[in-house]
């Protein structure tokens, strides 16, 4: 999903301003600046439903004081005649923005959280085995809607690991998670890969790359912004200073391992019970819940994360890579721990092209 990082807020207190959304939009610094006639106008349109929904809710309520569950219960309404689809939560992204509503921003974020995965993973899935043995694999499973409650998710993971586990061989299952279900297209990884090949090693590229990051955290702490879905402090920016293999990655030998920043640092930070601490720090809502109810899934489904870290490198290196889970909080870990493999080209230090 093409969210953009938040930087600055907007702080207003009326209801649905469309000249002000629309200069928000064209000054493109927390969305897309290219957003079409017809995504403009279908935002507008929604965001003026949801204040008629509001306004029934709470005659003084409008989008600024939307809550959580304001957002939710609407989304529900629209799941009911079939509109709760990506483009629909984006939108109230978008607006959430520009309205300065954490709240809003944050559910929808949370909504739309590796929402599509399993279906990504179901077509790459039938790619490899075929229609028919991808139908006996997925029969009797149904797959969650967007909105619905994550508390649900956990069950179907565990029913497709068992699946994919007891009815096909490793390598097949494992290079469908590999593949990347929760990973955006190549393009989206372009611009990193033009900074590799202007750095004369990897080392300095890993470098740069944890300059970024830490400064990118920086920012969301000076301006009280959410980066993706958790509130940047402090001590959360020295945490991240203090762990390099969260902050770009670092390479011994002809590996680069990498490390997870927590999905909810400031809480994974504070808290002292160990079960709580790897949900707080565990990104996939498809396991989450299942850490803290005790459900037990294979921690082979891991992979689809080592993807999330492979992904770049594929595109960097311009050939797939290997990666392995070294550590998931899946399977008992404080942390998610990745090995990236260097391919032979790239694994010794590049000299200057002077």
């Amino acid at each position: 999903m093409n969210l953009y990082l938040i930087r600055g807020a907007v702080k207003r207190e009326t209801v649905m301003d469309e000249k002000g959304f629309r200069t928000f939009v064209a000054e493109g610094s927390r969305v897309r600046k290219d957003l079409s006639e017809q995504e403009i106008r279908s935002t507008v349109k929604l965001v003026r439903e949801f204040e008629r929904f509001l306004s029934k809710r709470s005659p003084r309520r409008n989008f600024d004081r939307a809550t959580k569950r304001d957002f939710e219960a609407f989304v529900k309404q629209l799941t009911r005649t079939g509109r709760n689809t990506e483009e629909s939560i984006i939108a109230f992204i978008r607006y959430a923005r520009f309205a300065g509503n954490k709240a809003v921003e944050l559910a929808g974020i949370q909504m739309l959280d590796g929402a599509t995965v399993m279906e990504t993973l179901s077509e790459i899935l039938k790619d490899s085995v075929g229609p028919d043995k991808h139908k006996e694999i997925l029969r009797g499973i149904t797959f969650p809607p967007i909105g619905s409650s994550i508390k649900t998710w956990p069950k179907v993971t565990k029913k497709l690991m068992e699946r994919l586990e007891g009815g096909l061989d490793e390598r097949i299952w494992k290079g469908a998670l590999l593949a990347g279900p929760h990973t955006a297209p190549v393009e989206y990884y372009l611009r990193e890969k033009a900074k590799y090949e202007k750095t004369r090693d990897i080392d300095g590229f890993l470098k740069r790359r944890a300059d970024e990051f830490i400064a990118l955290l920086a920012q969301h702490v000076k301006e009280g912004t959410l980066f993706f879905n958790q509130e940047i402090d402090d001590d959360v920016l020295e945490f991240v200073r203090n762990n390099p293999e969260i902050a770009g990655g670092v390479r011994k030998g002809d590996t680069i391992y990498e490390t997870k920043i927590p999905y909810m640092t400031r809480e994974y930070l504070r808290e002292k019970d160990k079960t709580m601490r790897r949900y707080y720090y565990c990104h996939c809502p498809w396991v989450r819940d299942a850490i803290r109810t005790g459900l037990e899934i294979s921690p082979n489904f891991c992979y689809c994360s080592a993807a999330f870290h492979k992904k770049p490198w594929d595109v960097i290196f311009g050939q797939p890579v290997e990666a392995k889970v070294l550590k998931s909080v899946l399977a008992g870990d404080l942390v998610c721990r990745f090995a990236i493999k260097i391919p032979k080209k790239h694994a010794a230090k590049r000299r200057s092209r002077r």
